[in-house]
């Protein structure tokens, strides 16, 4: 499902691509089969979205970027002015307005083991193409049975791959049985998230999100969160059940590839396909990123 929450294939789409301090072809931004960041996940990375050649939010996504590596003990070897200039560049080499970033960092091919000293920390910045924006597809959701841990666990708040096997498992698991997308719950049976987004449902024209302390904290649901504050929506972060989900009258996903995406059903409960409050989030996100690119 290209531009869902679930992926887009990159075949055909790759546009610069910048590692370790310049531009390179796409079959030279290789790494080793015994890399440390590939053997023992110790990686991490951010999706930025580019409208019409500008980055959204990106100060916030380059200091979750840093945050998460410091987070696994990675000291990356680029500033952030260094990593600005990469994406200013890959941008003006890609030749297309609308694209999707991945910088991403890993550890090297130094050692086989699990302990990290004398690995060399490579950074790396992926341009994809973005195909051009359509309606907004309402999707179908499951209950998986995976959960996300908790917060002593693993490092819960950091964009690693580590933390992404979990909704892959799930997403697969809801595809097997007809669904697009599924809700994970915490360690303590409250819902978490989607497998790849954050997760919004409103109640009698109240928005309420899980607290985001089992999960990454979405710059786009951060976002949200401060539009609908603009748009004199209620806002309530709480812990929600499985119960507060199937009673909704609206829910909707948020993420920087999904932007912010309907819900058409939550197992058994199909929503009703007037959504004021979801239309209009969405209506005022799409304004504010292709406006200024960062919220006033």
């Amino acid at each position: 499902m290209a531009g869902t929450v679930s992926g887009l294939a990159t075949r055909g789409r790759v546009g610069a691509i910048w590692m370790d301090g310049g531009l390179v072809a796409s079959e030279q931004a290789q790494l080793s089969v015994l890399s440390f960041g590939l053997q023992n996940a110790s990686c991490v990375f951010e999706g930025i979205r580019v409208y019409d050649g500008r980055p959204f939010a990106l100060d916030a996504h380059l200091s979750r970027f840093f945050a998460s590596a410091e987070s696994l003990g990675m000291n990356l070897p680029v500033s952030r002015p260094a990593m600005v200039a990469a994406i200013d560049l890959i941008i003006g080499a890609s030749a297309h307005p609308d694209l999707y970033l991945r910088p991403v960092a890993w550890r090297g091919d130094e050692v086989i083991g699990i302990d990290p000293a004398g690995t060399t920390i490579h950074v790396a910045v992926a341009a994809l193409r973005w195909p051009a924006a359509g309606p907004a597809r309402a999707l179908r959701l499951g209950l998986s049975r995976w959960a996300r841990p908790a917060p002593h666990m693993a490092p819960v708040t950091a964009k690693a791959s580590a933390n992404y096997v979990v909704g892959a498992l799930a997403l697969a698991d809801a595809a097997r049985d007809g669904f697009d997308d599924a809700l994970l719950l915490d360690h303590r049976g409250y819902v978490a998230e989607a497998t790849g987004a954050n997760v919004f449902v409103v109640r009698d024209g109240r928005l309420r999100t899980p607290i985001a302390d089992t999960f990454l904290d979405g710059i786009t649901r951060r976002t949200v969160i401060e539009l609908a504050d603009k748009a004199a929506i209620p806002v309530e972060v709480a812990r929600l059940t499985v119960a507060d989900a199937t009673d909704a009258d609206e829910m909707f996903l948020t993420g920087t590839a999904a932007e912010v995406q309907p819900v058409d059903a939550f197992l058994d409960r199909v929503f009703a396909t007037d959504r004021p409050v979801t239309s209009a989030l969405a209506e005022a996100y799409g304004r504010l990123v292709r406006a200024a690119g960062e919220p006033r």
